[in-house]
């Protein structure tokens, strides 16, 4: 009895897998479902793709405006090194005078 009742099992399973793996015609409505499924699907991953690529442009905006205020910085700090040297530069002749100056005078407060 109980070899009955599993090769009955056995003989509705195999018969529901070839029901599933058989290329019968699918029923229209069934077909239309799936082709609305799939449309759906498509729709959806053009919006995922227009939102990445919108992202994308975003950070690439950013990104180049960055580069841009880095550049500035960079032509910025440039000019203040250039004035600070030369700034410098000033500095030690004024230095180099007030020295001179200096000497100069402890040269002419020397009792002879």
């Amino acid at each position: 009895m109980n070899k009955i009742i599993s090769v009955f099992l056995l003989a509705m399973v195999a018969a529901g897998a070839l029901a599933q793996t058989s290329n019968a015609p699918l029923p229209l409505e069934v077909a239309q479902q799936r082709a609305r499924f799939a449309l759906d699907q498509k729709a959806a991953a053009e919006r995922k793709v227009q939102a990445a690529e919108k992202k994308d442009n975003a950070a690439k905006k950013r990104l180049e405006d960055a580069k841009v205020q880095a550049e500035q910085a960079a032509k910025e700090l440039q000019d203040a090194q250039g004035e600070f040297a030369k700034a410098r530069e000033r500095h030690e002749q004024a230095y180099q005078e007030l020295k001179r100056a200096h000497d100069a005078l402890q040269e002419s407060n020397k009792p002879q």
